[in-house]
């Protein structure tokens, strides 16, 4: 249930960051390395929003998958 509203709320911000990009389109020149881009302010902006969303989940599942591996190396601790 958790995760359903996580989903809403970015959902939510990235459908109003392209309502006011509608109304905005001022352009702007991104830059990178030997390559010139001429885009709209809101499309970089959601770009990047998209880029911190995907790497944050993907960082997370890397933890997460991590802490689970160490979990199944430490041998139980039983003693008899």
């Amino acid at each position: 249930m958790v995760n359903l509203l996580y989903v809403l709320v970015i959902a939510l911000v990235l459908v109003t960051g392209f309502l006011f990009g509608a109304a905005n389109q001022q352009h702007v020149e991104l830059d990178l390395l030997f390559v010139q881009y001429q885009l709209r302010l809101v499309d970089v902006a959601v770009s990047f929003l998209i880029l911190g969303l995907v790497s944050g989940i993907v960082l997370m599942l890397l933890f997460r998958l991590g802490r689970r591996f160490k979990k199944r190396k430490q041998p139980s601790s039983s003693t008899s």
